[in-house]
């Protein structure tokens, strides 16, 4: 089975009649069942590669090879009957149409690594299906903690210095921050022997544990549903950790880096002047000049539809669909990696190259060998649920909001990690000129949930949701349409030493495979789509160097570079 401005603060690049979910018809002669044994003949010009998983990493993975490499002979082997790995998008029927839910992505940011997704998105011609909110829009200045009983609506700079001070002043949620800022150069650095240490304990010394329980947690909680007590500050803010050892000083790195540039690694420092060398559409630019967030108005989904549906255009990209690899394995003195497939006994095919867009525990899993190739990286368990109900506006102007740690228990028993207003920022096109409805996601679990042997069935994440949304913003109403999506071991978690353990992956990995096999995904320089589509780009740029996809990891800080939004000029490096 195959893969088959507005009023609202919205902006489409153009406009376009509502279209049926995105549901290519691929040629069933570019889909591939793995057949007999078949032995590469291919050289390192004319690479035959294997893209192992078609999530994301694996599908963005595959067009850049193909771009870079146009000799390239790709085989991208999944183990289900879908593409996309996390991005899955689903319409539910309602009384006058459907309604879109989202499974788990749901905006993705301009900025930085954001920019080269937009290209990604001009070049797949998404530009008119993408929805994209505006930076004065409520969805974009707006958003919420919730601590200790009630909504926070954290400051904006476009609310003016009188009611910011007034908010820090008297909200408990911000306590702490104007001292903890004022005093943070005045503190002493960090040991020098020290190798790593958790953002809460980081944050903790340079500035106070009020701001990490009450603020920073939250923050954590809705990019990576970890604990900020487990989380490693060396890897999740390597340039703030950086700061500390170089100006002794968060707040003065900062300072430095708005006047002089940004400290950057060379790698780094290389892709923002790509960046800015890249050329824009002028509509699309202007477009981007005003964007937040964006989206697709058929959902995340059309993301991975698309990049699927030009790989089978090139006609040198073959899906083996529903062929779960079984065993890798370096065949030595012959330059091949071979990959089965199924069972032990299964089919093979030997390949010049191999591009792992598996978990680590998933690849430890399929190699051959006898030790693992990645030390252990834990994961977490989120469970969001999707609801739509027929009342409109019945959460505030805003994005959503997160609840920190340090909310009491008796406020959160259901231990969400937030709320998501899906109304707010991408309302459903065929909703957007009449009366918006309310549609929420309530997102549940990870850290929190370390430890279960069982989880929450749909009804029971359902009567979370609800119980949650009751309490914190007086919800009675039954949803007309919901979905609870369980994503079991979705988001790695890059626990305190978790560079060291790149670093051994890498040492393993070379000696194993001598350049045959690199590694991407979300374990490896971010959680995010844009962190993974980075990730497919530089393996690409550095597919003939013989790398395992984790040199990069600990690279040091070599150039100051001006940062950019997509479609900037040139600004001052050095």
């Amino acid at each position: 089975m195959l893969l088959r401005h507005s009023c609202h603060g919205f902006t489409p690049v153009a406009r376009k009649q509502l279209l049926r979910p995105h549901t290519p018809q691929w040629p069933r002669v570019l889909v591939d069942r793995i057949g007999p044994r078949l032995y590469s003949t291919h050289s390192d010009r004319n690479p035959d590669i294997a893209i192992l998983g078609a999530g994301i990493s694996g599908l963005a993975s595959a067009y850049y090879l193909l771009r870079d490499h146009p000799n390239a002979k790709i085989t991208v082997y999944e183990a289900s009957d879908r593409l996309g790995g996390w991005l899955q998008s689903h319409r539910a029927p309602v009384r006058d149409g459907s309604v879109l839910f989202e499974g788990a992505l749901r905006t993705i940011r301009p900025a930085v690594n954001g920019a080269l997704t937009l290209q990604l998105i001009e070049d797949l011609d998404l530009a008119t299906d993408t929805i994209f909110t505006k930076s004065t829009a409520p969805a974009a200045r707006n958003r919420y903690i919730y601590y200790p009983d009630h909504l926070v609506r954290l400051p904006h700079p476009s609310f003016g210095i009188f009611n910011i001070l007034y908010t820090i002043a008297t909200e408990k949620a911000l306590a702490g921050v104007i001292p903890g800022v004022l005093g943070e150069p005045f503190r002493d650095p960090r040991d020098e022997k020290m190798s790593d240490e958790s953002i809460g304990e980081f944050f903790s010394r340079r500035f106070n544990k009020s701001i990490v329980d009450r603020l920073a947690s939250a923050v954590i909680h809705g990019i990576y549903a970890g604990d900020i007590w487990q989380l490693s500050a060396k890897s999740l803010f390597p340039r703030l950790w950086r700061d500390e050892a170089v100006e002794s000083s968060i707040v003065t790195g900062m300072v430095r880096g708005r006047a002089e540039g940004i400290p950057m690694t060379e790698q780094d420092a290389d892709f923002y002047m790509n960046l800015k060398k890249m050329q824009w559409d002028p509509a699309m630019k202007r477009v981007i000049d005003m964007t937040s967030v964006f989206t697709f108005k058929d959902g995340s989904q059309m993301l991975a539809d698309r990049l699927a549906e030009h790989l089978m255009g090139s006609g040198q990209v073959t899906f083996a669909m529903e062929s779960p690899v079984h065993a890798i394995s370096a065949l030595k003195g012959q330059d091949l990696v071979e990959v089965r497939t199924k069972s032990a006994a299964g089919p093979s095919r030997t390949h010049t190259h191999v591009v792992s867009a598996l978990s680590p525990a998933h690849l430890n899993k399929v190699w051959a060998g006898s030790n693992a190739l990645v030390p252990h990286i834990p994961t977490v368990n989120v469970m969001t649920v999707n609801l739509y109900f027929r009342t409109p506006n019945l959460h505030p102007d805003g994005f959503g909001y997160l609840i920190p740690q340090a909310t009491p228990f008796e406020q959160n028993p259901e231990r969400a990690l937030g709320v998501v207003f899906d109304t707010a920022y991408a309302p459903d096109p065929a909703e957007a000129q009449s009366a918006l409805r309310t549609k929420l996601t309530v997102m549940l679990g990870g850290h929190w949930w370390d430890g279960w042997s069982s989880f929450p069935d749909e009804q029971e994440g359902l009567a979370l949701a609800k119980s949650l949304l009751e309490r914190h913003l007086g919800i009675k109403e039954e949803p007309e349409a919901w979905r609870v999506n369980m994503q079991k071991d979705c988001i790695p978690q890059y626990v305190v030493g978790h560079s060291a353990k790149l670093k051994e992956a890498q040492n393993n990995i070379s000696r194993e495979f001598s350049g045959r096999l690199k590694v991407t995904g979300n374990w490896i320089a971010g959680v995010g789509v844009n962190d993974c589509i980075r990730n497919a780009y530089e393996l690409s740029r550095s597919f003939n160097k013989g790398g395992t996809g984790l040199e990069q990891v600990d690279a040091p800080f070599t150039s100051r570079i001006r940062p950019v939004r997509a479609g900037e000029k040139h600004g001052s490096e050095s």
